[in-house]
């Protein structure tokens, strides 16, 4: 079984009406195992706030997708030990040292990146690690 880290823009997916939703539930259906930095529960509470904010989903629904990301990211790692090579990537890369928090830990367990940030995937195209992320539409 091959490990993915998934970043929030894909997490919201599964809770929220997006347009790549399908392309994140192949993600659960597929024989992989999810991780994720636990930067990603912040971010994600910061993307169901804005839907609920604006009228695009119920505080009910959104406060659910909170308790029920666990059964679909089970594996969620300390961003503790992250912090410094995402830093480092975030210089190299002239991008924010968030988005870098999800490639260190994809480089550090040796698993793909898959994200549905289109800044994010471009960034990282034009670079050595090319290979270690993937857009989620793209993902097999």
């Amino acid at each position: 079984m091959s490990e993915i880290v998934v970043d929030a823009s894909v997490a919201l997916c599964w809770f929220a009406a997006e347009k790549e939703t399908t392309f994140a539930n192949r993600l659960i259906a597929a024989a992989v195992d999810l991780v994720a930095p636990s930067l990603m529960l912040v971010e994600l509470a910061n993307g169901l706030w804005k839907k609920t904010r604006r009228g695009e989903m119920a505080a009910d629904l959104a406060a659910a997708g909170m308790h029920e990301i666990w059964r679909f990211v089970p594996q969620i790692v300390d961003v503790a030990d992250l912090a410094e090579p995402a830093m480092a990537l975030a210089r190299e890369l002239d991008h924010s040292v968030y988005d870098c928090v999800y490639l260190a830990l994809a480089r550090r367990r040796g698993a793909t990146l898959v994200t549905s940030d289109q800044k994010l995937a471009v960034r990282l195209a034009r670079t050595r690690y090319r290979n270690d992320v993937v857009r989620l539409v793209d993902w097999k």
